[in-house]
């Protein structure tokens, strides 16, 4: 599983200039990385805009998957979710991993976070 060499390559790989590797690594992270507050810190990192775009675009996907699986989204992710909302490249993308946090991580946005 995941350990701190695992976890520093894929890290370095996201952050590379590779895109496919990048991308190979977020996803790689997503789903296995034991450290899911970080990996949510993570992916609000890689929803900046010098982020290449293709990196971004993944990361919102993440994002759901990240409520798929944990069933808990952050309120900082959702925040820059709703940020993006408008943006022409991501904001499909954005209601679907929105849908997703409704869906699957509904019972924690009720209550006095996200």
């Amino acid at each position: 599983m995941a350990d701190a060499a695992w976890h520093a390559k894929m890290v370095e790989l996201v952050r590379g200039r590779d895109v496919a590797e990048a991308t190979d690594a977020l996803l790689a992270l997503t789903y296995h990385e034991p450290d899911r507050v970080w990996l949510q810190g993570f992916l609000l990192e890689c929803l900046e805009p010098e982020v290449d775009r293709q990196v971004r675009a993944l990361a919102v996907t993440c994002v759901g998957h990240v409520a798929r699986l944990d069933h808990e989204v952050g309120p900082a992710l959702v925040a820059r979710l709703g940020q993006l909302q408008e943006d022409p490249v991501l904001g499909g993308i954005v209601e679907d991993a929105l849908i997703d946090i409704g869906t699957f991580a509904a019972e924690r946005s009720g209550g006095e976070e996200a």
